[in-house]
């Protein structure tokens, strides 16, 4: 064995060695009694059963001093019949007409009094379910997941109220057996903590020991135990929907014609299952998915040559993926994963899909997902639209006219990804993952690939590939210390014979790459920490057909040194210092520096509970082997440096700021340097307790060094400096009549403009020289400035009718302003010119599910 990989392999045994002793609540048992007799789920807990079952009340502070003694008393009782764990939390208050009970839309993230269970039901130390109630009655679910992440896009099924009584407040939980794994024994022995949030005093209390700097959570629970007799229920829960929608539309793609429009009505109809097939495996699975309630993209303007990133929104793949995140982070914040669900429906249907999640055998946790993306398409004559309605095999449980359907082939698709992760130790795992996008039809053939891309078979616009990984996360007992990382590689399928990178690298069916990335250090404990890490990637490794890896052809390595006190120090409630740098250059042979970089940041929690901050960084240049028409030839960056200021002043109040303002300065190559500016900030108002009104102000002016405007004869370039400008402007409202009905607006407007020169010209060889800005020949030439200006609107009723059942009605405008005629130059303003006289596109939905279980 080489000498690193036996150091690293005595290392991970030391590490696991350590990890095998349990966190602070091994100690502690909380018992649950049997329940006598029916449970009403109303906030009182007056049934007698609750006077018989034990009492919980050694709570301690997590926040803002760690192990002292909460300033409110909490008591925790737990029930248990063969269908419901019950669990009653009495909030006692010594000021209960301080509490705040705000209101808030489901899942939403409230600064108000509220109880949270944790629930680790297979006792594994990796995975907890969490439920949320408030002082107003607002639910909230989410997953702890590797330990020490939170997500909330888990949701489940469950019931819940509070209610006041004259001392404090009552939350009640009925928790449905059907949604928890636990393993089928004869005594339950869950890890458990409730954890209780108390607004006006910015406190957290918790029933275990659990400080913010622990850097843990699942692994430092305590336990529930005393519940006999409890089988896993094997469950099935049936959604079905059915949405009609209508849709005003622009009858011709030209956005500078924007009328006539076209009304096209839909109808889909569509089925959710969630199944559990035994005690530990869950089966959740989607027919004809629809996502229509789901809110519109942020409208946002990206002039760097690497994808912009966007969440994950629709339920589906929200809920049981926590599975699926990469190591040491999520999906968008690691330079590689393999599974980025963002990549299935993003232009063809989704006809079906279907995921399981749980555990296999104790230890080890699985997850396989696979969905078919296909659809039916037709060439359009926009001069006579073709308005018969037609249901197609392709799409059988949708219909609607011939003329709503996409324009260009749409290439049938599976997507599949599995993960196996298992625990060494008490908190510390090793796993494996593979993901595949494969395209279901043929081949393309050189005489189709040199086609316009608009007469392309469906054969060379598909795109598939497939990636495999192993990854760890290692970590010492008390969690401070850990090395995690993943290995991972890639082949090409389908798709045109050739495709180029933006670095010129060319990618054919059957080419493959590998990579990886691995962080280790000190990620916990108050005081000095420190972090180092290493990306690497191969110039032919490609992960976006199913994941998303923002860039290739990479050595990075980093370093951070951190000082963090969250607990407090001096007159703060807390203080967090960073300092960081790292470099990058090519891993094709040449050895490209593609640039070296220095950051420092740091924020202070003042006494009112409010952060202050700033951060400042500096990039020294290098070369970019992206910008140059994927020729890969190496032009050089400039060098630029930047300072941040920011503020987020204490969510409890009813008006809340959180702000930045940041300056740059730009060295702009051959042109003179400049300065750069932008800024965000959002304003949130709580007039009363049912209403939240939250404006987003963000604005942006950059200068940018020469970026390619076109390609010349013989190897020669035409560049300009590029200023940009944008602003965008965004108003959310929310109404709560009540916790199950909520009224949620949206409205974003945005516009930008970008201004070129001045111009030169740039010429390398076939060797692919470098290009330093010193070699650039000022030119007199011309370039298309831009301007664009958009308004997205969004405004959702949900009423949960019924446990679990909802009714949807959804109203959305895409409006776009009309393009610049041509021969005109564009304006340089960003005020909304001729916004309203563009293409546009209405639609209201109508969605009913009804949630059925047996």
């Amino acid at each position: 064995m080489p000498r690193q990989g036996l150091a690293l392999a005595l290392l991970l045994s030391a590490m696991t060695a350590h990890a095998a002793v349990e966190g602070p609540g091994r100690t502690q048992f909380i018992q649950a009694a049997p329940a006598r007799g029916e449970i009403r789920v109303d906030g009182k807990l007056d049934e007698p059963s609750w006077a018989g079952a034990p009492s919980f009340e050694a709570f301690v502070q997590r926040f803002p001093t760690a192990g002292a003694v909460p300033s409110e008393r909490t008591e925790v009782r737990i029930l248990f019949d063969s269908e419901r764990v019950y669990f009653g939390v009495i909030a006692h208050d010594s000021k209960p007409e301080l509490i705040d009970r705000r209101l808030g839309r489901r899942d939403s993230s409230l600064t108000t009094d509220s109880v949270q269970l944790i629930i680790d039901s297979t006792h594994e130390h990796r995975t907890a379910y969490a439920f949320t109630l408030s002082a107003g009655g607002v639910q909230g679910d989410g997953l702890f997941f590797d330990d020490r992440n939170f997500t909330s896009d888990w949701d489940s099924v469950w019931d819940g109220a509070s209610s006041p009584v004259a001392d404090g407040w009552v939350a009640e939980f009925a928790i449905p057996l059907s949604v928890l794994r636990f393993p089928d024994v004869a005594t339950q022995t869950w890890g458990f903590s409730v954890r209780r949030q108390i607004a006006r005093l910015n406190e957290e209390i918790e029933s275990v020991d659990n400080p913010r700097t622990s850097n843990a959570t699942v692994s430092r629970l305590g336990h529930l135990t005393g519940m006999e007799g409890l089988k896993p229920r094997r469950a099935v829960e049936l959604s079905p929907y059915l949405a009609t929608r209508g849709i005003l539309r622009p009858q011709f793609s030209d956005s500078a014609v924007p009328t006539p429009r076209l009304l096209d009505p839909t109808v889909d109809v569509g089925l959710d299952v969630k199944a559990a097939l035994t005690s530990d495996l869950a089966l959740n699975a989607t027919l004809n998915p629809d996502f229509g309630q789901v809110e519109a993209d942020q409208l946002i303007l990206n002039l760097s040559t690497f994808e912009a990133f966007f969440p994950e929104k629709r339920s589906f793949f929200t809920q049981g993926l926590e599975l699926f995140q990469p190591v040491g982070g999520s999906v968008g914040n690691v330079p590689q994963s393999l599974f980025y669900s963002r990549r299935i429906g993003l232009n063809t249907p989704i006809l079906g899909a279907a995921k399981l999640t749980g555990t296999a055998v104790k230890g080890l946790e699985v997850g396989v997902l696979d969905a078919l993306v296909t659809g039916p398409w037709q060439e359009h004559d926009e001069e006579h639209p073709d308005r018969r309605w037609r249901v197609h095999s392709s799409r059988p449980l949708h219909l609607g006219p011939n003329s709503a359907l996409p324009g260009e082939p749409q290439p049938p698709t599976n997507y599949f990804a599995a993960v196996a992760r298992g625990s060494v130790g008490q908190n510390s795992r090793v796993g494996g993952s593979f993901a595949a996008a494969t395209p279901l039809v043929g081949g393309c053939t050189p005489e189709e690939a040199e086609l316009d891309e608009e007469d392309q078979p469906a054969e060379c616009l598909a795109r598939g590939g497939m990636g495999a990984a192993a990854d760890f996360d290692v970590k010492t007992s008390d969690s401070q210390y850990g090395v995690l990382g993943q290995v991972d590689a890639s082949r090409t399928v389908g798709g045109l014979p050739e495709r180029t990178l933006r670095d010129g690298t060319v990618l054919r069916p059957g080419s493959t790459g590998y990579g990886g990335y691995v962080r280790a250090g000190k990620f916990g404990g108050d005081g000095f920490r420190f972090e180092v890490g290493y990306d690497f990637s191969t110039p032919t490794l490609d992960l976006n057909a199913t994941g998303f890896q923002r860039t290739q052809n990479d050595h990075s390595p980093r370093t951070w040194l951190r000082y963090q006190r969250s607990n407090g120090v001096g007159p703060f409630r807390a203080l967090s210092l960073n300092l960081g740098g790292g470099s990058s250059w090519t891993t094709d042979g040449r050895g490209i520096h593609r640039g070296n970089w220095a950051n420092f940041n740091g924020y202070v929690q003042l006494p009112s509970y409010d952060y202050v901050g700033l951060e400042t960084g500096i990039n020294f240049g290098g070369y970019d082997i992206r910008e140059l028409d994927r020729t890969g030839i190496p032009l050089e960056q400039e060098r630029n440096s930047f300072f941040l200021l920011f503020v987020e002043t204490n969510g409890n109040r009813p008006v809340v700021l959180n702000a930045y303002a940041v300056v740059g300065h730009h060295e702009r190559g051959p042109a003179p340097g400049a300065w750069g500016w932008g800024g965000e900030a959002s304003l949130s108002l709580r007039p009363h307790p049912a209403l939240e009104t939250r404006l987003e102000l963000n604005v942006d002016r950059t200068e940018f060094a020469p970026r390619h405007v076109d390609t010349l004869e013989d190897r020669r370039f035409l560049l300009a400096n590029l200023q940009s400008n944008f602003i965008s402007v965004t108003l959310r409202q929310q109404w709560v009549l009540r916790p199950n009905l909520t009224l949620q607006g949206y409205a974003q407007l945005f516009s930008d403009y970008g201004l070129y020169g001045p111009f030169f010209e740039a010429v390398s060889d076939e060797a692919r020289t470098p290009i330093r800005f010193a070699a650039l020949t000022p030119t007199e030439a011309q370039a298309d400035n831009f301007y664009d200006v958009a308004l997205n609107l969004n405004v959702v009723l949900r009423w949960e009718y019924r446990l679990g059942s909802t009714l949807f009605l959804v109203y959305t405008r895409s409006q776009q302003g009309l393009p610049t005629p041509d021969g005109e130059t564009p304006p340089a303003t960003l005020l909304p010119r001729r916004l309203f006289s563009g293409p546009a596109t209405d639609a209201v939905l109508l969605k009913w599910s009804y949630y059925w279980t047996a």
